[in-house]
């Protein structure tokens, strides 16, 4: 199984685990994970992951860094079909009524999300679901359904539910994995 990571579910992962595990079974797991191709970590989830929550990410998890060739690059990723996706995302992606209250430059904003972390992420997941229908990925998002930020595309949840992507939480992850804590 391969689980592609967005940038909150690594901080959650810094920020909400990682201070509590003392004997370093979680650091190990999580590099084991990631050595093993398991975890995935993009470069566009990777340059957000640097500037969020000062680089907990990386201070924290530092393998994610170190070992560059297992990093995805995303920077000449292309839809397989860019017209299709370029009308799912202008039809289906978005929060109609915040582009259609026309105080949002829409064609900025859509750069902006599909060179994003979220976008590349959505834009991966669909390219290899086309590849691979079967394929066995999923991303790991901390992310809810409901979006209330007032931004003018979708969460992760409602966008893998439109490209047929499988998604869970992160505590849902840890518990597939069967990585467990003794109490």
């Amino acid at each position: 199984m391969e689980y592609y990571f967005d940038t909150s579910s690594l901080v959650a992962l810094a920020r909400y685990y990682h201070p509590f595990d003392k004997d370093g079974r979680l650091f190990d797991f999580v590099r084991n994970q990631f050595q093993s191709k398991e975890i995935i970590v993009l470069d566009a989830i990777l340059n957000e992951a640097k500037f969020t929550s000062k680089g907990i990410v990386l201070k924290a998890y530092p393998f994610i860094v170190e070992q560059k060739d297992l990093i995805v690059d995303t920077k000449e990723l292309m839809p397989y079909s860019t017209k299709k996706f370029d009308n799912m995302v202008d039809k289906n992606f978005i929060v109609a009524a915040l582009v259609n209250n026309g105080k949002v430059n829409y064609s900025i904003m859509k750069q902006s999300f599909l060179n994003s972390g979220d976008g590349k992420l959505i834009l991966t997941m669909y390219n290899r679901l086309h590849d691979d229908k079967e394929a066995n990925i999923c991303i790991v998002t901390e992310e809810s359904k409901t979006g209330n930020d007032g931004k003018i595309f979708k969460k992760i949840p409602a966008l893998c539910e439109f490209i047929g992507a499988r998604c869970i939480s992160l505590a849902e992850f840890l518990s597939t994995t069967s990585f467990h804590v003794a109490m």
